[in-house]
């Protein structure tokens, strides 16, 4: 059996903390959240360019789909609701209607938002090498299809898509489409005017 202690404890031991050791903490927080806080903000620039990379993946993953699925696949851009959305020729018909049916034919892409800050549009930038047209989408009706063998139609189709920040219309980035069906992202750098 332990023997059971009488004594008594002072008021000072070395249980918790004083006050001013809580305010010094607490100080030291908030200059490190000052500090901190201004690097984990997204700039304009990166944050479009983050939209324009995540539209060429959701590209590719379209292309990976009709071929590997040997499906018609349609991409409408539809700048107004600043979105984009994946239709698939389900039934085999050779024709795409747009309709509920061919887009949750396609779960993986569905409709996709380009975010509170991130619209169709060229702002400030000139165009992309290669693209006379002055329009954010320069796609035919704003869509892209793609055959089964991945490519888009007609044969020759080509195409740029323009994203700009919706407060900063020197942020942009594009994202041309080749004939072969390859998709390439471009960030516009004011400073130098050009696209890299």
């Amino acid at each position: 059996m332990l023997p059971i202690s009488t004594e008594k404890r002072s008021g000072r031991g070395t249980h918790g903390f004083t006050l001013v050791e809580l305010v010094v903490v607490i100080a030291m927080l908030i200059i490190l959240t000052g500090i901190v806080a201004p690097s984990i903000r997204v700039s304009p620039t990166r944050r479009v360019e983050g939209r324009a990379h995540q539209l060429v993946a959701h590209l590719e993953l379209a292309r990976s789909h009709a071929l590997g699925r040997r499906q018609m696949t349609r991409v409408v851009f539809d700048e107004t609701a600043s979105t984009y959305t994946a239709y698939v020729d389900d039934d085999r018909n050779d024709a795409i209607t747009e309709i509920a049916a061919e887009v949750s034919a396609f779960p993986a892409f569905g409709e996709r938002d380009l975010g509170a800050f991130v619209q169709f549009g060229r702002g400030n930038a000139s165009a992309v090498p290669g693209d006379s047209l002055g329009l954010a989408v320069t796609l035919t009706d704003n869509k892209l299809n793609l055959s089964v063998r991945g490519v888009p139609e007609p044969w020759g189709t080509m195409g740029t898509v323009y994203l700009v920040h919706r407060d900063d219309k020197n942020a942009v980035a594009a994202i041309s489409i080749a004939s072969s069906g390859s998709f390439k992202a471009w960030r516009w750098w004011p400073e130098d005017a050009e696209w890299r």
